[in-house]
């Protein structure tokens, strides 16, 4: 009897080591890359692995410094990752590159619920899905809106009430200016002034990028209204106008979400409020800005293309962009409609982010884009420190990217 049990024991441990063995060599891993903090991403990787248990899902933290030249380096000896995170900026490159997946087909049934295909578009084909989006909108101070004798319960709506509100704040004195304008702040200058270019009808390439656009009197209307802002203001760099915003010594200036997430901690009993970008005019132009954001991307030689794509659409379900959003307080879900989730209810400064991208507008996934912009950014700058006239900074950045168009 002892050797008959025995027997039965050693064959149930077989079996169980067999089974093991069987379940263990059905499980997939997928390589996921991505920006995120691992405590910010981990969760929603945990909630698709238990919807999904024939899957692993392995994590890496890619950082900002170095991250694009990894991914590049990985696509070229042919060992990219399955799934990647891209910032919108990396996609020109890439998809010049030929490396990414063509994921039209795996995509079709989400081109109206996400916002954002611009990003990963190249004529009808899809290379990624949208996932989460940053734009950038007006933040005001309401306290110095009241101290000049201005209705702190509205923003201005149009480049006349820009002025005045500017001007009238200006005057308080005491360390306190009416606008922040960039300068010497690259990949951020052109985010500042484009808007007013956009919202006036101004463009920087052609629809179908082949010419520039740039030299026109929409564009110039809108950098000479931004040039006329100093006057009534300040000037610094991003972090720098920030840091004035929220000791409350800024009147107004275009910045991003990542200034909601600061202000609770650094400055909470700062008073302010968050609007559209103003327009040209009453019933003239667009509340229009900048947008960007993280794009999920599968590469041809990616080893699962499948299973990434079944994460990718994972991750840009509703409500894991949301949690993804909510987590980091710095980026929007790219989804239709996200502002009628209850964090965006009990959160209007953010909702106001949302509801922007309806007017903003994405960079063009042209692969001399970084150049261009840099272009734009450089000849701006020349006429903020009056080297040149608002009509020759346009007319020499018009030639650089036309020039860059020929390359």
């Amino acid at each position: 009897m002892r050797r008959a049990r025995a027997a039965m024991a050693a064959l149930a441990t077989a079996a169980l080591a067999i089974s093991g063995c069987a379940r263990t060599s059905q499980v997939r891993e997928v390589v996921f890359w991505q920006f995120w903090p691992l405590e910010v991403i981990q969760p929603i990787v945990q909630r698709f692995e238990a919807e999904h248990p024939g899957i692993d899902v392995r994590v890496e933290q890619l950082t900002w410094d170095s991250g694009k030249d990894k991914i590049t380096a990985a696509v070229a000896a042919g060992r990219p990752p399955d799934l990647c995170e891209l910032g919108s900026t990396y996609m020109p490159r890439f998809l010049e590159a030929g490396a990414l997946s063509d994921w039209s087909a795996g995509v079709a049934d989400l081109r109206d619920s996400l916002r954002g295909w611009d990003m990963c578009r190249v004529g009808d084909a899809l290379y990624g899905l949208p996932w989460v989006l940053g734009t950038r909108a007006l933040f005001y101070d309401k306290t110095l809106f009241a101290r000049a004798g201005l209705d702190s319960s509205r923003a201005p709506e149009t480049w006349a009430e820009v002025r005045e509100a500017a001007a009238r704040i200006q005057r308080l004195g005491g360390g306190v200016h009416g606008y922040g304008v960039s300068l010497n702040d690259r990949q951020k200058l052109f985010k500042k002034f484009m808007p007013y270019a956009w919202g006036n009808g101004g463009e920087v390439l052609s629809a179908r990028l082949d010419s520039c656009r740039l030299d026109s009197p929409e564009n110039l209307a809108a950098l000479e209204f931004y040039l006329g802002l100093r006057a009534l203001g300040t000037t610094g760099l991003q972090d720098a106008l920030d840091k004035e915003f929220k000791e409350g010594r800024l009147g107004m200036q275009i910045s991003g979400a990542w200034l909601l997430r600061q202000i609770p901690k650094e400055a909470p009993a700062l008073r302010y409020g968050v609007a559209l970008v103003p327009r040209p005019a009453a019933g003239v132009g667009t509340h229009a800005s900048f947008a960007g954001g993280e794009v999920l991307v599968g590469f041809k030689a990616s080893q699962r293309k499948e299973d990434a794509l079944r994460l990718a659409r994972f991750l840009v379900r509703p409500d894991n962009a949301l949690a993804l959003a909510i987590a980091a307080q710095s980026v929007q879900p790219a989804t239709v409609g996200a502002d009628t989730a209850a964090f965006y209810r009990d959160q209007p400064a953010q909702a106001t982010m949302i509801r922007q991208f309806a007017t903003a507008r994405f960079t063009p996934n042209h692969p001399r884009w970084d150049e261009m912009e840099e272009a734009i950014e450089e000849e701006v700058e020349q006429a903020l420190f009056d080297r040149k006239t608002a009509k020759q900074a346009l007319a020499d950045a018009h030639a650089r990217v036309t020039a860059l168009l020929g390359r």
